[in-house]
């Protein structure tokens, strides 16, 4: 669960963005964003607040709303500041779109934009140069968690489609991307849930891999940049058994509540939220008709997912399944299950 701590920027309240362990997921950056807009909509009028991140390896993380990456809004690149001509194209764009106040401020950590601040709405000369100052100075808040964010990993996840083909295009895409750019078990856990984050949202993403007896079970976003992959307790595992008693042999399924068949989401190193998971959607990892792990994908809303995200489930699961199987073939070269 991330922290929202309330510290004051010269009198204005400012949410945070304070996590420890699994870097935030786009779902956990979109419950931020709410609170951000919800503070600022405090200081002056606002119809429109977005916020971008630039990771330090280039390109723009939409943090929300999530419904302008339908609309193919792009922020002017930061190369390493954005420019005060990309910002004024920015707000033009924005503002022929009814907006008749705008602004945008990046959020600047010493000489590198690491992202951006973009307010809006709909009243005429609404913005005067003290709100001006007060967004810098909530960007200047924001600097320190922004630059901390940058620096992570990311995969932009594609638009939500509801055509077969550009749905199949873009969750292919993004899992291939989440696959070649994750260095270790906890990034490629990270990357393919920011690739799923729109066409199958969710608060909660974990790869489950089969390993020899006595563990039986091993959760690849448990390994952080090491070999040794993390062992589960006795509680954990007997909780993944019970998990997989309940979803049988088969290919995708769906459980509306978990608390009605009495299997809480397993408890791993990252407990981050983990009991407050309720509805679960999950996909057998297979490679030549054996078992190799299972995707698992939990939500905190009971009866979040439908029957039509089996296949975008079932597509993810086909994609990933070479890439555990892979993770498994690797642990037991280095000996980790000896």
């Amino acid at each position: 669960m991330i922290d929202l701590d309330p510290t004051p920027a010269f009198g204005e309240f400012v949410p945070i963005l304070a996590w420890s362990g699994r870097r935030p997921s786009h779902a956990e950056l979109a419950t931020w964003h709410e609170s951000l807009r919800a503070s600022v909509g405090l200081l002056f009028p606002v119809d429109l607040l977005a916020c971008w991140l630039y990771p330090s390896r280039g390109g723009a993380v939409l943090v929300g709303p999530p419904e302008l990456l339908a609309d193919h809004l792009e922020p002017p690149p930061a190369e390493p500041l954005v420019s005060q001509e990309g910002l004024y194209a920015l707000e033009d764009m924005v503002g022929s779109h009814g907006y008749r106040s705008v602004m945008a401020i990046p959020i600047r950590s010493e000489v590198q934009d690491v992202g951006l601040l973009l307010v809006g709405t709909f009243a005429p000369d609404a913005y005067t140069l003290a709100s001006h100052r007060a967004l810098h100075r909530v960007a200047a808040v924001l600097a320190t968690s922004c630059r901390r964010l940058a620096a992570q990993q990311w995969i932009v996840p594609q638009p939500a489609h509801e055509e077969r083909d550009a749905m199949v295009a873009g969750v292919t895409q993004g899992l291939l991307d989440a696959i070649g750019r994750a260095r270790d078990g906890d990034e490629l856990v990270r990357l393919a849930s920011d690739a799923l984050a729109n066409q199958l949202p969710h608060d909660r993403l974990e790869l489950l891999a089969v390993a020899p007896a006595p563990d039986c079970w091993a959760m690849v976003g448990q390994e952080r940049g090491v070999t040794q992959p993390f062992r589960l307790d006795a509680e954990a595992s007997d909780a993944i058994d019970a998990m997989v008693h309940t979803l049988g042999a088969r290919e995708v399924a769906r459980v509306p509540d978990l608390a009605a068949v009495e299997s809480p989401w397993p408890l791993g190193t990252d407990r981050r939220g983990a009991e407050r998971q309720r509805g679960m959607l999950a996909a057998r990892l297979e490679m030549g008709e054996e078992l190799v792990g299972w995707l698992w994908l939990g939500s905190e809303t009971a009866g979040w997912f439908r029957p039509e995200d089996e296949a975008v489930a079932r597509l993810a699961a086909q994609i990933l399944a070479p890439r555990v199987a892979a993770w498994e073939a690797r642990a037991e070269i280095a000996g980790v299950w000896g």
